[in-house]
């Protein structure tokens, strides 16, 4: 009796180990093709459908170079060497394979390509590109562990994902506009911006579009003549749009301008070119813009209270600076940025807060944000006599004074010290990168920090 020869046992021997392997295929996200020793397809798995738009029943039992021509599975058959990193036309796909010979021992059966689609492995390229760029950019700020230029940038991902822009808005030159609710620190970011850019030595003018008149908020921003009106300055006087000429003109609480005045600015930023109040002659400037606000202007603009077509001039870049309520696990870092701030302007030594007082303040909503967490401590330090702030060196809203027990509601709810002192762990283990080092911050031993670390389930 004749033995079949490898060319007939071959086809049987590669179909059963697909049969075994499928459920592991079927799993991948790249795409499989298995074609046996005479270049017909045996295998393909969902992913391989999905990458070229070809349905399994069009491939399989078909020879390879019918349904692929442009396939090297065919040419790591005949050489019986692996193929990396190849790349296939697949219809109107491009993709990217690794094609393996198969053998049964010192028998060739068959081949696998694994594949990917061309456009996902430069989407991949693309994103690693961006985290290492975002690296880059945070470079500086973890190195040095608080602030940048000043700013406390904080750990929560609306933080981080705010700052990151706003460094990649220093690198360009396009508007910038900055959302956030007051006292949220716009205009800090602003001026970031603007020291991290090419116009670095160049001026910075901000001017608060809600405080100035209607009625001269023109001559502000574009200056005027001699005699342009009653108790005009002599020999006129620039507006902000020339003083700012090679710099940034921050225009902070943009959504507060009247439509009259936002169709001038509109004009001058299209063109560069401007006319001051009462003259004749064309003036140039080369101004970088970045406009702030703390109004819904995408709704102003539904609404027609603002030009659609500055809102979208104004907004290029667009970066949401967020609460502090809505980034609570930075309020420690907060604070204590804040509080030595505070000690420094008013030359006082170290401040400390007592565990009452650090509970209250992580325990309140701040609703003026960074601004009124600033002016509060700033207050703190100055009503503190021993060099430690507690609950009465703090204002009634923040600590409110309970005369008795009998006058508190069931309504109120104030932390729990478990709570504060959980919140103090988190923030701290965010921003330690050992847990000795965090334990020692907080002045206690590696012991105790690991049993409290275990006690809320953070360890």
């Amino acid at each position: 009796m004749e033995h079949p020869t490898a060319r007939e046992v071959a086809p049987v021997e590669i179909r059963r180990l697909m049969e075994a392997a499928a459920p592991l295929l079927e799993a991948l996200h790249d795409g499989v093709a298995v074609s046996d020793t005479q270049g017909i397809v045996v295998y393909v798995n969902e992913a391989n459908t999905r990458i070229t738009g070809l349905k399994a029943a069009d491939l399989l039992n078909r020879p390879v170079r019918e349904v692929v021509p442009d396939s090297h599975l065919l040419d790591a058959l005949a050489s019986g060497r692996e193929l990396i990193g190849v790349r296939t036309r697949v219809g109107d796909r491009e993709v990217v394979s690794n094609i393996v010979p198969l053998w049964d021992e010192e028998r060739l059966i068959g081949a696998i390509s694994v594949f990917r689609d061309l456009t996902e492995v430069l989407a991949l390229n693309a994103q690693l590109q961006e985290a290492r760029n975002t690296i880059a950019l945070l470079k500086d700020y973890l190195s040095t562990g608080e602030a940048m230029d000043g700013v406390v940038i904080g750990r929560s991902p609306a933080a981080q994902r705010a700052f990151t822009l706003a460094l990649r808005a220093a690198a360009v030159t396009s508007p910038v506009l900055i959302e956030g609710e007051s006292g949220t620190g716009k205009e800090v970011v602003a001026r970031l911006i603007h020291a991290r850019s090419e116009r670095a030595g160049r001026p910075f003018i901000a001017i608060n579009c809600a405080a100035v008149p209607e009625t001269l908020l023109e001559s502000e921003l574009f200056g005027y003549e001699e005699g342009a009106f009653t108790g005009a300055r002599r020999g006129g006087r620039p507006g902000v749009l020339e003083m700012a000429d090679g710099g940034t003109l921050f225009l902070d609480e943009i959504g507060d301008m009247e439509l009259g005045m936002q169709a001038k600015l509109l004009r001058a930023l299209q063109g560069g070119e401007f006319r001051r109040l009462g003259g004749t002659s064309t003036r140039r400037a080369d101004v970088r813009v970045i406009s702030a606000t703390n109004r819904p202007l995408q709704e102003m603009v539904a609404a027609k209270r603002f030009r659609e077509d500055l809102y979208y001039r104004l907004r290029v870049v667009r970066i949401v600076v967020p609460a502090l309520r809505e980034r609570r696990e930075d309020l420690p870092e907060f604070i204590d940025h804040a509080l030595r701030r505070a000690c420094a302007r008013l030359g006082r030594g170290a401040v400390a807060l007592d565990s009452g007082a650090m509970r209250q303040l992580l325990g309140y909503t701040f609703p003026g944000n960074v601004r009124e967490l600033e002016n509060l401590l700033e207050q703190a330090v100055v009503l503190d006599d021993d060099g430690v702030i507690g609950e009465a060196d703090l204002p009634p809203e923040v600590a409110p004074r309970v005369e008795s027990e009998t006058s508190l509601t069931l309504t109120e709810r104030f932390p729990t010290w478990d709570e504060v002192e959980r919140t103090v762990l988190e923030a701290g283990l965010r921003r330690f990168t050992s847990k000795s080092a965090l334990a020692d911050r907080l002045g206690i031993g590696r012991a105790t920090l690991y049993r409290k670390l275990q006690k809320y389930g953070i360890f």
